[in-house]
């Protein structure tokens, strides 16, 4: 009886993997190329603002998109090794009296703040990651199979740190995606 439970359990999530994941916010169309010897990483976030989350930035509350990104090496068998990682911030700010939305985007050491008229505009700005430096191709091995895996998270900037840390049980975390992934990326032959 046990095994015919796990039997099917297994086929459900291989069949099915969206119904393995607890919210329907997701990371999409991940791609990885190289670019002038530099892999440039795209993504989109699909369905990352519900409905409390828009009421949450209407109020005036201020949240952190966060957005990481990180180069996997594929290993014999399944496992990976982490070659590099970039994250990326937005935090989303809405002003009540000017009626305008101010996203500021952190990458690395580089701050950049826009300025939208409307919540689509913002929207559409913080959901999607386009030709985002993530590393030199200095650093592949030929021969070898690299992925990029994306995910996505947000909180609300309320949150204390320490009180995050002290309450760690406690899940602060308003948008969790499960990783997307690109398709395989391999070093550039040299001539």
């Amino acid at each position: 009886m046990r095994t015919v439970f796990l039997m099917v359990w297994f086929f459900l999530i291989t069949a099915f993997p969206q119904f393995t994941w607890a919210g329907k916010e997701q990371i999409k169309n991940v791609t990885a190329e190289i670019v002038r010897g530099t892999i440039v990483v795209s993504f989109e976030l699909s369905r990352g603002f519900n409905k409390q989350i828009e009421q949450d930035i209407q109020d005036g509350i201020e949240k952190d998109f966060y957005y990481y990104v990180v180069l996997n090496q594929k290993e014999d068998h399944w496992f990976y090794e982490e070659i590099a990682e970039k994250t990326i911030r937005y935090t989303v700010k809405y002003d009540t009296l000017t009626k305008n939305y101010t996203v500021r985007r952190r990458e690395g050491g580089e701050h950049r703040e826009h300025v939208f008229d409307s919540q689509m505009e913002m929207r559409a700005f913080v959901s999607r990651g386009e030709n985002i430096r993530l590393a030199e191709t200095s650093i592949l091995k030929p021969d070898r199979r690299y992925h990029v895996w994306v995910k996505a998270q947000m909180k609300s900037t309320h949150v204390p740190r320490d009180l995050e840390r002290f309450l760690f049980f406690i899940p602060f975390l308003e948008l969790d995606t499960p990783w997307g992934k690109s398709s395989s990326l391999y070093a550039p032959k040299h001539p």
